[in-house]
Parts: C-alpha cells; sequence; structure tokens
C-alpha cells in the first residue's frame, strides 16, 4: 500500500505548510526509542484491530449497532490524501446522527481529541459516506500524562466541513515553505530552503546580548535549538555505533556513563523500608500510578488529590 504524501496523522504540519509533506525526507534519522516506541504502537494497534485491548472492546460495547463497527478502515479525501481509521461506527447509543471515530495513541506524549486534525481529516474523508449531523472524535491512550485514558470531542458536521475546505485549499497549494510552530517534527526540516540561512542567523544571534534580540528572533532562535535538539540524540546513536565498530575521531570515544546503585528487587525493598521506618521509608505513588493500581487507588485518589495551576512558560 503506498503512503499519502498528505497523510492524514501529519495534518497538524501540512495544513500549515504543504511544502513539507510534498518534500517529505524519506530517511529522516530517528531515536533508537523512537523507532522501538513506534514497533510497540504497531503491535498494540495489532491488538485493537484483533479485538484484544479490553478497555477498547469495553467502550465499543456502548455502540448500538457493534456490527457496523470497522477496523483499520481506510479512507480517502483525495488521491494523495487519505489514512488509516483504526475504528469507525455510525451510531451512537440511540442517536443515529453520530459517527464516531476512535484513534489509539500508545506514547506518552499527549494527543488531544479536542479538534484533533487527524481525525477531523478521517471524518472529512467519510463526508460522502456519512450522513451525521456529528462527529464524536476518540483518542484511546493508555500510556498517556492523563489519568483518564480516553479523551472525546464532538465536532459539528460544519466543522468538519470548514475542516475538508482547508484541507483541500492545504493540498492544492504549491507555494513556499511558511515556518512555525509547526516546524517541529517536520519530515522536511533537513531540505527546507527556510533554513538555509539559520545557520548564520544562530551564530549572529548567540554572539549578541539576549536583551538587544527581538521578540521574533528569539522565537527563531529557540525553534532551531529545539529542532537540532530533537535530532541530536539520533545522531549520538550513530556516532556510537561508529565506534563501537572500531572507527575513531579526534577528542572523540566511547566512556561508560555515570551509573546510580539499584536495589535487586525494588519489591521487597520497599516492603524493608516500610517495616524500618514507616511511610517515610517509602516513595509514594503518583496519583495516576495510585489510580492504574485498582478501584481503591481511584477513589482515594478523586478525594485526595489536586491539580496545581500550571507554570506560566513561552511556547513557540
Amino acid at each position: 500500500m503506498s503512503h499519502d504524501v498528505f497523510n492524514a496523522s501529519a495534518t497538524a504540519t501540512w495544513i500549515e505548510c504543504s511544502w513539507s509533506a510534498l518534500n517529505a525526507v524519506p530517511d529522516a534519522p530517528k531515536k533508537r526509542d523512537t523507532v522501538e516506541a513506534a514497533e510497540r504502537g504497531t503491535a498494540r494497534h495489532d491488538d485493537m484491530e484483533a479485538g484484544e485491548v479490553p478497555d477498547v472492546e469495553a467502550f465499543i460495547q456502548q455502540l448500538e449497532n457493534p456490527p457496523s463497527t470497522v477496523r483499520e478502515f481506510r479512507v480517502r479525501l483525495t488521491d494523495n490524501c487519505g489514512g488509516t481509521v483504526d475504528i469507525f461506527s455510525h451510531g451512537w447509543r440511540n442517536a443515529e446522527n453520530i459517527a464516531t471515530i476512535i484513534d489509539g495513541k500508545f506514547g506518552k506524549w499527549d494527543v488531544p481529541a479536542k479538534h484533533n486534525k487527524q481525525l477531523l481529516t478521517y471524518s472529512a474523508s467519510l463526508l460522502a459516506h456519512s450522513s451525521a449531523d456529528w462527529w464524536r472524535l476518540v483518542i484511546y491512550q493508555p500510556n498517556g500524562l492523563d489519568e483518564d485514558p480516553w479523551k472525546q470531542w464532538v465536532a459539528s458536521r460544519a466543522e468538519v466541513e470548514e475542516h475538508k475546505r482547508r484541507v483541500l485549499i492545504a493540498i492544492n497549494d504549491r507555494g513556499p515553505p511558511k515556518p512555525g510552530p509547526h516546524c517541529r517534527w517536520c519530515n522536511a526540516f533537513q531540505a527546507c530552503p527556510a533554513m538555509t540561512t539559520d545557520a548564520g542567523f544562530v551564530m549572529g544571534a548567540m554572539v549578541r546580548p539576549i536583551e538587544s534580540l527581538t521578540t521574533q528572533e528569539l522565537v527563531r532562535l529557540l525553534r532551531l535549538i529545539r529542532a537540532l535538539g530533537d535530532a541530536k540524540t539520533a545522531y549520538e546513536e550513530a556516532l556510537e555505533t561508529h565506534f563501537k565498530l572500531g572507527r575513531v575521531a579526534d577528542g572523540a570515544g566511547l566512556k561508560p556513563q555515570r551509573a546510580y546503585r539499584a536495589f535487586n528487587d525494588e519489591q521487597q525493598a520497599a516492603e524493608y523500608g516500610y517495616q524500618h521506618y514507616g511511610a517515610k521509608g517509602v516513595r509514594p505513588l503518583t496519583p495516576a500510578q495510585l489510580e492504574k493500581l485498582g478501584t481503591a487507588g481511584k477513589a482515594y485518589t478523586s478525594v485526595a488529590s489536586h491539580r496545581p495551576e500550571g507554570k506560566q512558560k513561552a511556547w513557540y
């Protein structure tokens, strides 16, 4: 099966900059743990398709007409825009005018359901096949940072049609790249002409006093530093492989990292610490960890935890 140029999973990037999809680098470097996480995610998607994820099956049982539920459903909006829906069902309880799309995410990076562009693109691809007035977008993310693995949002048909309009404009755009926050994780970053002058900009900006940099210059500098930082681990892993193969470079090589002591049996250590020092001898679980242990943990967490106000932090 050929890969769509404008794949639904990357909508958040190419809907802002079509150049990124049209010029994607096929073998962009990826960290080893990123590749391994992707492989684990594929395995979990296979489990979902086979009906072997209990939480997902329990959720599907709420659908009024399970026979209408389809899995790994291939959709296309145009010849070069589409993707594969994990689970699609038309109808929710007694409301036949609601279509439901469920997408499994198995990483820790938070994926919201609200205004989720990937799921909106799936919905836009199905407009011609469903008369639903409402589109229920559902993210199942069991390894995420939220206590509840389920995130849901309902979009009106008008919102889905507006998203379709934006998508069609984007995939027909042949203009130059448009840098912005969407540049992160861009598969065309290495080939982007907007980056050709950035090496000189970085060197010039970093020798200036910070207070002399404009707001826009700070944003540009930080986006570049972040992009290079995202790729840094992949290049470090490649260099480690070179050294393990016996290759050499002046002033560089392999050396052991600092290691810290670890208990041979963490459960036994926790029991020993509690026996001799009480509660202060055991590190408490986080609310999310305690919730996952069972009903009692959920009940306690609901009354004994709080979410402090987040610290204000620049985003770019």
